[in-house]
């Protein structure tokens, strides 16, 4: 009930910061000015049986003027004029004040003086301090003219008194006025410097926002360049693949080795067809055919597609025994272990030895992938998962473990760099184990070109 009355007193139409919120305290002060005299009056002739004293009259008149006045400076408030109503309710008061002394004498007015504050206080914090000195002096005034209407009474002194009295009330009021309309100026300085650091934040803000979408932008550019490039990097280790199978079938002496050498074309041909769909799945979820593999089964047959990744001078060893049976897409594990090889023949250049071995740790069967070329950089082990990061000049790679790992992860399964390993690099490939094992022994196969 209180929000509706206080939010009407505080929708003055008033232009300075300072006048509109000494407006609302205003209004209630000449709302309170021009209802309870009239109230009190009407009190006194319903009420009370005395009959009227002398002067009376003249102070209901008087009342009613000023109650009028009062009302009429809401009017003036509500139509913006806020400093017009605080004068000429302050004239008001100077008239009446003057006209009341000079009637009844400085004595007879001795009683009533506390109220003079009033238009003091409201000269001082709704107007300004030209406004509370002018009243001040008018208070003076008002008491010279009583002194001169208690003659040859000796009311000099008291009057001297009042006015030391009112004097530093006003130095009182003079002081506190205009600190806190200091403060109200230095307030409203840092408000308007606030608005104007909030636009210029929201103006940099969007900025950033514009600068930032053009980087990802350019990002998605860069990524889309190096996914070419990786692409491009892996379908040359296939298609350097079907080259050597079609030079093999070319001096091929019987239609034996030329089948084998037509289907290792097909298989090319179908693992670049499965990089062509799964390459870029690596960083979303897709509809994998998970089956339930014999790692021992998968190599074997995924042997001369490995041996003719490696370069004629290095060796490719298999250490896999049966019934290690894993749950993975046949595709996607296939594209692991061909990129996984295509690594370690890059790192080492013109000759090593790359191992792969497979064994059971508890329930996790494990699947490695060794070289003994260089090795990894301490400083580089931490991001060598990352798409796009690649060590090799000119940035052609970055993607075969980063997918990798991504496929990894998605069967439940997780592929890292083996600690320990003092010569090369090792990556260990971890797959939940699938199925009934059975323990077989391993069997050394040295495949050489």
């Amino acid at each position: 009930m209180v929000k509706g009355p206080v939010a009407w007193l505080r929708a003055a139409p008033i232009a300075d910061p300072v006048d509109r919120r000494n407006a609302t305290m205003l209004q209630v002060v000449l709302l309170l000015l021009g209802t309870l005299p009239p109230l009190a009056w009407i009190y006194r002739a319903t009420a009370i049986d005395t009959p009227w004293r002398p002067g009376e009259l003249t102070s209901l008149v008087l009342s009613g003027v000023f109650s009028a006045v009062a009302l009429f400076g809401v009017v003036l408030i509500r139509w913006g004029k806020y400093r017009w109503a605080a004068y000429q309710l302050l004239g008001v008061f100077a008239i009446s004040v003057c006209a009341s002394y000079a009637a009844g004498g400085f004595g007879s007015q001795r009683f009533e003086q506390p109220v003079l504050t009033i238009p003091l206080a409201i000269a001082a914090l709704a107007v300004g301090r030209r406004a509370l000195w002018a009243m001040f002096v008018a208070i003076m005034v008002a008491f010279w003219l009583g002194v001169r209407a208690d003659l040859p009474q000796d009311a000099f002194g008291d009057a001297v008194i009042s006015g030391a009295i009112f004097l530093l009330i006003a130095l009182i009021f003079d002081r506190t006025s205009a600190a806190l309309r200091q403060a109200l100026a230095d307030a409203q300085q840092r408000a308007e410097q606030l608005d104007v650091a909030h636009a210029n934040l929201q103006r940099e803000v969007a900025e950033r926002r514009h600068t930032e979408d053009q980087l990802v932008n350019a990002r998605k550019v860069e990524a889309v360049a190096r996914l070419a490039a990786g692409l491009n990097h892996d379908f040359n280790h296939l298609l350097s693949l079907v080259s050597g199978y079609v030079r093999k079938a070319r001096r091929a002496d019987d239609a034996q080795t030329q089948a084998a050498a037509l289907d290792g074309i097909d298989s090319a041909a179908s693992r670049a067809a499965a990089i062509s769909s799964k390459l870029l799945n690596f960083s979303r979820p897709d509809d994998s055919q998970v089956e339930t593999l014999d790692l021992a089964t998968l190599v074997a047959s995924l042997r001369p597609l490995l041996r003719q990744t490696l370069k004629p001078q290095i060796q490719l060893q298999v250490d896999v025994a049966d019934g290690l049976w894993v749950d993975f897409d046949r595709q996607q594990l296939e594209l692991i272990l061909l990129n996984l090889v295509g690594n370690a023949d890059e790192a080492l250049g013109t000759g090593g030895v790359v191992e792969l071995s497979a064994r059971q740790q508890g329930d996790v069967v494990q699947l490695r992938c060794r070289d003994d070329g260089p090795g990894i950089a301490e400083a580089l082990r931490a991001r060598v998962f990352e798409a796009f990061f690649s060590t090799k000049p000119g940035g052609n790679a970055g993607l075969g473990l980063a997918m990798a790992q991504g496929l990894m992860e998605r069967h439940g399964a997780r592929i890292g760099i083996e600690e320990g390993v003092t010569r090369g690099a090792s990556f260990l490939l971890e797959f939940p184990r699938s199925g009934a094992y059975t323990r077989g022994e391993p069997a050394l196969i040295d495949d050489r070109a």
